[in-house]
C-alpha cells in the first residue's frame, strides 16, 4: 500500500497542520505551485486518480487539471456547476463511472474546485471500497478557508441541505493561491464571509486584522491570503481540537448557517446557478442571528453594527434576494440539519446565537438554543426590506 506520509519534496510550499480531534491533516499552500502539487500527489503512489470537478472549472483550468493528471492515469468526472452536483443521482453516477474506469483501493480521489466538488469527492472517497485516499485541491476561498478545514462530507436530500453525509479525513490539502485569480469578485468576497463568521463567533480579537484586509481592497495578495488561512485554521482548531465530529463546541461553526442555508436553497431554486454564493447567504444568516440576539437583549447596538460593518465591507448587500420570500425561507428552516441536538419544541429550531461577540449562548455544553419561527420571521423581515442602515438594529 502506498505510504500516507506527506510528500517530502514540498520545499516551495508553506505548510500548516489542521488538528480536528485525533486527526492531524497537513495543509500545503503556495503561489504558482501546481506542478509541485501534482508531484506531491503522485508521490503517494496511486494507481489512478479520480479528479472530481465541475464543467466550468474543467474548461477554465484545463491546463492545471492536465498537469495534475500528467504523471498518473486519471479519470476526470465533471458535472454542471452548482448545487445539482450535491445529489444522490450525481453521487451514484460518479461512483459507477469511477468503478467502471477500474479504480482500486490504491487510487486517490482528488477534489478540484470549491465546496461542492469537495463535498461530493469526500463522500465518494469514503464510500469507494469502504474508504480510499482523498486529497483536496481547493480553487475558491470558501473551500480553502472553510470547507476543507473539516471532516464533514455531505450532499443534499430532496428535503434540505447536507442531510446525507459522513465524516472523512483527507490525506492532505494543497492550495495554489493563483487559482483564486480567476474567481469573480463577488465569489472572492463572499468566500471570506466564513472567515468573518470565525471572527464574530469565535475570535473577535482578529476583527481588527480582518478590517485591515478589507480596507486593503485586495484580498488576493499572498500576504492577505496567508493571514486569512492562518486565522481560519486557528479558529477552526480552537473549537474542533476536542470535537472531531463537530457535535459539541464545533457547532459554533454553524453560526449564520440555519437561515443562511435556507436563503441559499430558496434563491437557487428560484434562479438556478445565478443564485447567491454560499458565503453571501451565510453572511445574511449572521445578520438575522444578530437581530434575534439583539431582540433578546444580548447583543448591543454596536455589536450588531459590527456585523453590518464586516458583512458590507465584504461587498454583501444586507437584504434578501428579490426572488426569496420570507415564508419560503421559514419552510426550509423548519427542516434544518441541526434538528435533534436539542429536544424538539413546536415552532422552534436549534440555532447558534451570540450573547456577545465570540461568546455563543449555551444549552448545557452545546452552543445552541431554541429559537422560535416567530423570532426568525421578525428578523428576516428586517433584511427583506431595502438596504438596512448599520445602526438600524431594532426588529
Amino acid at each position: 500500500m502506498a505510504s500516507n506520509a506527506p510528500y517530502s519534496g514540498t520545499a516551495g510550499l508553506r505548510s500548516r497542520t489542521i488538528t480536528i480531534g485525533e486527526q492531524s491533516i497537513p495543509y500545503y499552500f503556495g503561489e504558482d505551485c501546481i506542478a509541485e502539487i501534482a508531484d506531491a500527489i503522485a508521490s503517494f503512489g496511486p494507481d489512478k486518480l479520480v479528479i472530481v470537478t465541475d464543467d466550468e472549472l474543467a474548461g477554465l483550468h484545463a491546463r492545471e487539471i492536465e498537469r495534475l493528471s500528467k504523471s498518473v492515469p486519471s479519470i476526470i468526472l465533471t458535472h454542471p456547476a452548482g448545487e445539482s452536483m450535491k445529489t444522490l443521482s450525481c453521487l451514484s453516477d460518479h461512483l459507477e463511472a469511477a468503478l467502471r474506469a477500474g479504480i482500486t483501493r490504491r487510487s486517490i480521489v482528488v477534489s478540484f474546485g470549491g465546496g461542492v466538488p469537495g463535498n461530493l469527492a469526500g463522500l465518494m472517497a469514503n464510500l469507494l471500497f469502504r474508504g480510499v485516499r482523498l486529497v483536496h485541491v481547493p480553487t475558491t476561498t470558501i473551500a480553502a478557508m472553510d470547507s476543507v478545514l473539516s471532516l464533514k462530507q455531505a450532499i443534499n436530500s430532496g428535503v434540505g441541505k447536507n442531510h446525507i453525509g459522513t465524516f472523512y479525513a483527507p490525506t492532505a490539502v494543497y492550495t495554489d493561491v493563483r487559482l483564486f485569480a480567476t474567481l469573480p469578485e463577488r465569489e472572492l468576497r463572499s468566500g471570506l464571509c466564513e472567515m468573518a463568521k470565525n471572527c464574530l463567533a469565535i475570535q473577535p480579537a482578529a476583527l481588527d486584522q480582518l478590517r485591515a484586509v478589507i480596507a486593503s481592497d485586495d484580498f488576493a495578495t499572498p500576504n492577505n491570503l496567508l493571514w486569512l488561512l492562518d486565522a481560519s485554521i486557528a479558529a477552526k482548531s480552537a473549537v474542533t481540537r476536542n470535537d472531531t465530529f463537530e457535535r459539541g463546541s464545533g457547532l459554533v461553526l454553524e453560526y449564520g448557517h440555519t437561515v443562511g442555508h435556507a436563503i441559499e436553497i430558496c434563491d437557487h431554486k428560484a434562479r438556478g446557478a445565478a443564485g447567491i454564493p454560499h458565503g453571501t447567504a451565510i453572511a445574511l444568516g449572521m445578520l438575522v442571528a444578530a437581530h434575534i440576539s439583539h431582540a433578546r437583549g444580548w447583543l448591543s447596538d454596536d455589536e450588531v453594527s459590527t456585523h453590518y460593518e464586516i458583512v458590507t465591507g465584504l461587498g454583501v448587500e444586507p437584504v434578501l434576494p428579490e426572488a426569496v420570500r420570507v415564508a419560503d425561507v421559514l419552510a426550509v428552516v423548519a427542516d434544518d440539519n441541526k434538528k435533534g441536538y436539542l429536544e424538539a419544541r413546536p415552532e422552534a429550531v436549534p440555532f447558534v446565537l451570540l450573547r456577545a461577540l465570540g461568546r455563543p449562548e449555551l444549552t448545557g455544553d452545546l452552543p445552541l438554543v431554541h429559537v422560535s419561527l416567530i423570532e426568525i420571521r421578525e428578523a428576516l423581515e428586517v433584511i427583506a426590506q431595502t438596504a438596512v442602515p448599520a445602526r438600524a438594529v431594532g426588529v
